[in-house]
């Protein structure tokens, strides 16, 4: 995938680790093969591709990481636990790389949605409804915003509809499946029961850049 696209291209700006894989079931219900599975698909996964397009982009001293996975927090682990491992060492991937890199020109940051968002995920695991889901082009805006971020902007957990309102936007209607219904929030910064430096709202993720 890199090799191609540095072929074609000649240079590698920006990576979305966006590849996922859900399994919510209790631990003594989550076989071995089931557990690595997750792990691979998820932190596996964005460690091999972060790895991969790194070089290019520290010699070219510029470039833009994104991993969707969510901030540190301790609520809701039960019944999730592999899933979790998995999720939460892509967020581990972004901060740590974040703190190797800083100052090179290449940024990485986690980001998560607050709701459910509609994919083939939600459809085909039967998560809710359309009432229940935003539509994905929230996690896209968010990903131009970001990837339009200055260099300092690098190392934190975000949420989409709080990083969003960082940007001045007010009106979230426009992201609704269901037009009539806003869909009810899955996680909020006040949820997050364990806060590390690098977590909290997207206004505090502005003001640590510029310090």
């Amino acid at each position: 995938m890199v090799q191609a696209t540095m072929k074609r291209f000649g240079r590698i700006d920006i990576l979305v680790n966006n590849a996922g894989a859900l399994w919510w079931k209790k631990v003594v219900d989550t076989p071995m093969k089931r557990y690595d599975l997750i792990n691979s698909i998820n932190a596996r996964a964005t460690f091999a591709c972060t790895r991969a397009v790194l070089p290019h982009m520290l010699k070219q001293k510029h470039g833009r990481i994104i991993v969707m996975s969510p901030p540190f927090e301790t609520v809701n682990l039960g019944g999730r636990v592999a899933y979790s491992v998995s999720k939460l060492g892509m967020t581990i991937i972004a901060l740590g790389l974040a703190q190797e890199v800083r100052g090179s020109g290449v940024t990485i940051n986690a980001l998560w949605p607050t709701t459910l968002v509609e994919s083939f995920a939600t459809i085909n695991h039967n998560l809710g409804n359309e009432s229940m889901w935003r539509k994905a082009t929230i996690m896209s805006d968010c990903c131009l915003g970001i990837v339009l971020e200055g260099d300092d902007f690098t190392g934190f957990a975000l949420l989409d509809e709080d990083y969003l309102r960082s940007k001045g936007v007010t009106d979230f209607k426009k992201y609704r499946c269901d037009p009539s219904i806003e869909p009810p929030k899955i996680v909020e910064p006040k949820d997050m029961a364990v806060h590390l430096d690098n977590v909290g709202t997207a206004e505090d993720a502005r003001k640590k850049s510029k310090l």
